[in-house]
């Protein structure tokens, strides 16, 4: 902090000088000091023989130029006055452009403390001046504001690289490491950023290892387990309805571990992928009546009997087409639909909303028991189940609301639950058009 300010300190301070004296230099050039004519002198000593006169008067003109009488006592003490009192002529310039010419009347006689002020006509050979000086005044502002902004353009340029990197994390996950130069200010952030991009990576690197390794080594004796059960199911007992009950609760607990640890792996897929969006123009509405048929025939096959929940699809207007990466979309839409025929009753309403030129909109409404108010806002965490009511025909894991929320995210969209009109849940995706 302190070698910024100096640093800063140091250029306006040296911008200041130099360019000061620069103009300066360059004032006095098309400016020199104003030098009297000889025309001048005589003209002011003709009128001070004219006032070394008792009954001299105080005001008139001469061939042209106006002549005031002032008193020396009216001059406030100051080199100026220092100055006129030794009957030095001096030559100014008022706000007018006028030259004024003041002098001390001298006398032989007597103690005179007239001053003579005589006031030419414009002098035209100093009208530049009227514009040079406010250009000389803008230039030296100008250098002082190019030097700060020469002194702040590199350290911009270090702050956009770091907040870009500090996007990229919050986007793609993986950070990577930022490069300032050598005497940047912020040159101990960017060490400071680039340590804590290195644990990152190293966490979720060891992260995804562990969550591989794990579903990996479990899966092993779960197929051994399965093929134990498959060779006991061949050679046991049909009369024996225990053991029967015994093997196929085995085989369900089985079959619902193999479906935790391909939940787990999808989601830390999906939890560390990175990269940008393959995002295609496609028909949404053709790509839901797919996945509502998919999502019947998985919910059949799950419960064991036949879905009689009444599905229906609805597209607000004519436009049914929309620009998304597909392959994300369609796997947030399937696990919302399959999630509603767990609940529902009887009837989900999906609907697409292309209306709004800006936005996409998806609805998935049921009828079934709802998600309490308290808990709308946490349902699309990681492991949050909320399966208190019998409508819930199959365990889920607490995943599938969670890769919805991460694939809308992506998408730069929301996701959220509220109440539908039937009393039951619904959940809208939401995402701009690009």
């Amino acid at each position: 902090m302190n070698r910024t300010f100096l640093s800063l300190y140091a250029v306006i301070v040296l911008c200041v000088i130099l360019v000061g004296w620069g103009l300066d230099e360059l004032w006095q050039y098309f400016s020199p000091p104003p030098v009297l004519t000889p025309a001048q002198l005589d003209l002011l000593t003709l009128i001070e023989r004219q006032l070394d006169t008792p009954a001299a008067p105080q005001h008139f003109d001469t061939l042209g130029s106006q002549v005031d009488i002032l008193h020396l006592d009216d001059f406030a003490q100051s080199s100026f006055t220092q100055k006129l009192a030794t009957g030095a002529p001096i030559l100014l310039h008022n706000k007018q452009g006028e030259e004024q010419i003041y002098k001390r009347v001298q006398s032989h006689t007597i103690q005179n403390h007239k001053v003579i002020r005589l006031t030419l006509p414009n002098a035209t050979a100093r009208k530049h001046n009227n514009i040079l000086y406010p250009l000389l005044l803008t230039l030296f502002y100008s250098s002082i504001g190019l030097a700060v902004f020469l002194w702040v353009w590199p350290l911009m340029r270090d702050v956009r690289k770091l907040e870009r990197h500090t996007q990229h994390i919050g986007k793609h996950s993986l950070p990577e490491v930022v490069t300032v130069m050598r005497g940047s200010a912020l040159k101990n952030l960017a060490s400071a950023f680039n340590i804590m991009a290195g644990r990152i990576k190293d966490l979720v690197a060891s992260h995804k290892e562990m969550t591989y390794a794990v579903s990996h080594e479990l899966r092993t004796p779960l197929a051994r387990m399965k093929f134990a059960l498959a060779m006991l199911q061949d050679t046991s007992d049909t009369q024996n309805t225990l053991a029967n009950n015994h093997i196929s609760g085995l085989a369900q607990d089985i079959n619902e571990m193999d479906a935790l640890i391909t939940q787990l792996l999808s989601y830390a897929g999906y939890e560390q992928s990175c990269g940008p969006l393959e995002q295609q123009q496609g028909d949404m509405a053709f790509l839901i009546s797919e996945l509502i048929q998919r999502a019947k025939k998985t919910h059949s096959s799950q419960s064991q009997h036949t879905c009689a929940i009444n599905i229906t699809l609805v597209c607000k207007n004519q436009q049914t087409h929309a620009s998304c990466d597909w392959q994300l979309m369609e796997r947030a839409i399937f696990n919302l639909i399959h999630n509603a025929l767990r609940f529902a009753r009887s009837q989900i309403v999906v609907s697409f909303d292309a209306s709004d030129s800006a936005y996409y909109l998806i609805s998935v409404a049921d009828d079934g028991p709802g998600i309490p108010s308290e808990q709308q806002a946490r349902i699309f965490e990681s492991f949050v189940r909320l399966e208190s009511t019998p409508n819930a025909q199959v365990r889920g894991f607490g995943l599938g609301l969670a890769i919805v929320h991460r694939v809308l995210k992506w998408h730069e969209g929301t996701a959220t639950a509220n109440t539908s009109a039937t009393g039951g849940a619904q959940f809208i995706l939401q995402w701009p058009a690009k």
